[in-house]
């Protein structure tokens, strides 16, 4: 119903003070008060009626109108028991504040005006209503049949007079009626940030409503949300928005189910890939996974700690950010904590700085949450994918406890070096080098390997090492000479301390 629907009603005997401009404004509901102040109880599109017993003097009228445009309503209507006339004051206020105002004989009760508009807004919705399940039923139909959010909400959005946008939360663009005139990731932003949703936000000068298209998990950071422009100085979105945002939940509902899938063959070649399976069978599982073989593939290993969130949730958050650079990131679990993504690298793509934008665009929702990222230098073919997790893993411990991106470009180390060596080959090395110590402390109920461990640590240094390990320097001796016998190594020799120091940080 609009406004000048409701003045034209000649039983009513509506009289429009000021506000011509106004007439066609939607009413959405009638709200009856003698509040100073009523903001706290109204949503926007309302028709204040008021008997104006809050008004003292004159200048009440000015506190009381201010109220009433902050909180978005169509029009005031002023009742003429109390002072016989509308108060010059109060026309004045309105005028200023841009609200319509009415004047509502002493004749006419508040309730006849409440029933007329009631009764046109139930017809209205009651027709509204058959619409709205006519054009459900044919948007399933067309779905079942394979069309696409893209495809269907432009027309959906002109047959309900409004132009929207569908984006992620990292400001991804999903479908949308026309080009977006505002920053992807300024709305984005806003949306992470809002207190509540639906919210109202002015982005380039331009508001928009924002309302939140939900997924799984149950987060913010794993929702769309519905962008459209607000139109005049109402706070309360289209009745049409919800039309649209339950067209993008049916989208949303069949991807998640796609997703799920996707995540149980990633689950299976992540599994591969955790055990040391041999490059047949993860070859095999790169295949299931929609991945070549062949092609240049990054690992990313990330975690989001620090937020009362599902742990799908950092799931979820990696899969958005890595779709600014591929459609099909292969996302899973990591056994200890953790996600790990392996991705199919564009050429002269840098997967880092890519992470690092998005990362950006997410960081409002992150909020007191830390989400640390490692990224791995390409790998070709499937004997190299464990060596470059190894790489992931490693630049992911140097960005944790922080919202960082690092890649293992970053870094120098020697456990880079090793990350890149077949992990057979690093079991050879490790056993052939440490296995007659190992053996002999379980023998012996010794603590060979530690010893080493220390010794190395403290540079051969006798005094420095058995003070760390409270033993006298002659106990240190012997044992220092049991693992030379044993190994066949020399701890005065540089080789051979090297050697052994890289054994010790093999991954077992």
């Amino acid at each position: 119903m609009l406004l000048h629907e409701l003045l034209d009603q000649p039983r009513l005997k509506l009289a429009l003070l000021t506000g011509d401009q106004g007439a066609d404004r939607p009413v959405n509901r009638i709200y009856v008060t003698d509040l100073p102040d009523p903001r706290r109880y109204l949503a926007g599109g309302e028709v204040v009626l008021t008997g104006l017993m809050w008004r003292r003097e004159p200048g009440d009228s000015e506190a009381f109108v201010a109220a009433c445009a902050a909180g978005g309503v169509t029009a005031i209507g002023a009742g003429d028991a109390v002072y016989g006339s509308v108060p010059p004051d109060l026309v004045t206020a309105c005028r200023r504040h841009g609200v319509p105002l009415f004047e509502v004989p002493v004749e006419v009760s508040f309730r006849e005006i409440v029933d007329q508009v009631n009764q046109s807004l139930w017809a209205h919705r009651a027709s509204g209503l058959a619409s709205v399940l006519g054009r459900q039923r044919g948007l399933m139909a067309a779905m079942a049949a394979g069309a696409r959010l893209a495809d269907l909400l432009p027309p959906m959005a002109a047959d309900l007079g409004v132009a929207c946008w569908i984006l992620s939360p990292a400001g991804r663009l999903i479908a949308g009626t026309a080009p977006l005139g505002a920053p992807a990731a300024a709305l984005a932003r806003a949306f992470l940030a809002a207190s509540r949703l639906p919210a109202v936000v002015t982005v380039d000068g331009q508001r928009y409503h924002l309302v939140a298209v939900p997924g799984r998990p149950e987060h913010r950071l794993a929702s769309w949300f519905l962008a459209c422009p607000a139109e005049g100085d109402t706070h309360r979105p289209p009745e049409a928005l919800d039309e649209l945002a339950s067209l993008a939940v049916l989208e949303r509902t069949q991807l998640d189910e796609v997703v799920r899938v996707e995540h149980r063959l990633a689950d299976g070649l992540g599994h591969l890939l955790a055990t040391g399976a041999e490059p047949a069978d993860v070859r095999a599982g790169l295949l299931s996974c929609g991945l070549a073989p062949d092609a240049t593939l990054v690992a990313v290993v990330a975690d989001l700690t620090g937020l009362r969130a599902p742990p799908e949730l950092a799931l979820a958050v990696l899969q958005e950010a890595l779709r600014t650079v591929t459609d099909r990131p292969v996302v899973t679990p990591l056994p200890e904590a953790g996600v790990l993504a392996l991705v199919a690298a564009p050429p002269g793509a840098d997967i880092a700085a890519a992470l690092r934008t998005a990362i950006d665009a997410l960081a409002p929702g992150l909020g007191s949450g830390q989400l640390a990222i490692g990224v791995s230098g390409p790998a070709t073919g499937p004997s190299t994918l464990a060596g470059a997790v190894e790489e992931a893993r490693h630049a992911y411990r140097s960005a944790a406890g922080r919202t960082a991106v690092v890649a293992s470009s970053d870094l120098a180390s020697y456990q880079l070096l090793l990350a890149r060596v077949p992990m057979e080959a690093r079991a050879a090395f490790r056993e052939r080098l440490l296995g007659p110590l190992f053996d002999y402390d379980r023998a012996h109920d010794a603590d060979l390997v530690r010893t080493l461990g220390d010794f190395l640590d403290c540079g051969g240094s006798w005094t420095r090492c058995a003070e760390r390990l409270h033993v006298h320097v002659n106990t240190l001796r012997y044992r220092v000479g049991r693992i030379e016998a044993l190994t066949g190594r020399d701890l005065t020799a540089f080789a051979d301390r090297v050697d052994l120091f890289l054994a010790l940080h093999l991954t077992p």
